[in-house]
Formats: C-alpha cells, sequence, structure tokens
C-alpha cells in the first residue's frame, strides 16, 4: 500500500512474557517465550488478521514490514503476531536492537523503504516504552495516557507520524492512535 504523504504508521510491540531468568540456565539473549506469551502474541495475530480496519481503527495501515531485536523472545513473538495473517510480512532481526537506545530504534525507522506506509518494530523495555515516550510531543496527553497506563508484555501502541517521508521521523512526531496490552 502506498502511504499517505504525511502519515506513516508505526507499530511498536514489547516482546510476550519470556520464560523467567530464574529458571532460564541460558543466555539472555535466548530465553524463549513463556506459554503465557506464546498464547498473548498468538492472540494478538488472530486479532490483527481477523478485524477490518486492523484494531478497529479505520484507516490504519496494517504492518507492512517487521524490525525486531534478534532475540529468541522477540522473533518469536513477531513470528507468532504474523502467523495469522494471510500474506507473508517480511522480518528484519537485528542483533543491534537487542539492548538498543531508542536512538538506534529510531535509526532503523529512518531507514524504512519509502513504500511502506506501515511498519511494526518488536523489541525490549524500557526501550519500546522510551522510543514511544519520544516519539510523542512534550507535555502531550498521550504521553500522560502511556505513563498511566505503562507498557506490559506484549504490549502494543499504535502511533501516526506526520511525515513526509519515513527518515523525517524526529521525536515528538507522533500521536498515539492506541494502546493495548493482553488480553487481546
Amino acid at each position: 500500500m502506498t502511504p499517505t504523504p504525511d502519515v506513516r504508521h508505526l507499530w511498536v510491540l514489547r516482546h510476550a512474557k519470556a520464560t523467567p531468568e530464574a529458571t532460564w540456565g541460558g543466555p539472555d539473549r535466548d530465553r524463549p517465550l513463556a506459554g503465557r506469551g506464546r498464547g498473548d502474541a498468538a492472540a494478538l495475530g488472530r486479532r490483527l488478521a481477523d478485524e477490518d480496519p486492523p484494531l478497529g481503527l479505520a484507516g490504519l495501515v496494517a504492518p507492512e514490514l517487521v524490525l525486531c531485536s534478534n532475540a529468541a523472545r522477540t522473533v518469536e513473538t513477531a513470528d507468532l503476531v504474523l502467523a495469522a495473517r494471510d500474506e507473508r510480512v517480511p522480518l528484519d532481526a537485528y542483533s543491534s536492537l537487542y539492548q538498543a537506545e531508542p536512538g538506534t530504534v529510531l535509526t532503523y525507522v529512518r531507514e524504512v523503504d519509502e513504500h511502506a506506509g506501515s511498519a511494526l518494530v518488536v523489541g525490549h523495555n524500557p526501550t519500546m516504552y522510551l522510543t514511544v515516550w519520544d516519539l510523542l510531543a512534550d507535555g502531550s496527553p498521550d504521553r500522560d495516557r502511556l505513563e498511566s497506563v505503562g507498557f506490559p508484555t506484549c504490549g502494543l501502541a499504535v502511533l501516526a507520524l506526520r511525515v513526509d517521508a519515513w527518515e523525517d521521523v524526529a521525536p515528538g512526531c507522533g500521536t498515539l492512535l492506541g494502546l493495548f496490552a493482553p488480553p487481546y
């Protein structure tokens, strides 16, 4: 879908509930999703596939590509969210998005193909929360809403970015279209 010239949709998803560190014997990057996390991510995917428009938000463009941390729990979350979709959605996993700062996430967002009207970023907290925070205007009610709701595992923020091109994404350019959390 060709994007509207002055708006892009950015979906920011925190990975679903992972196996607790205390019970996991391997490296943090390799921790898989817990049963609850798999269920939450699959439920979100079914909801996205079944609702038109997505999440009941008129004019919202479903994710056309995914940028993801290469940690096992983020890739698994993204795969489960995308599994119910009829069309294949390209997913690129990056080691630099694991333990990234919000500025790194925005660098990747600015490199999204201009033909895409929307992108999904799947990562970790506090980075996902702070990325959404940075994209919202100082003093906006959207920031107040984000702060009051928080960003739980498998939490999703959907933003409208008022920019002509992805490369123009900058702090404060976003409006919060919705905040979603399990159960989906």
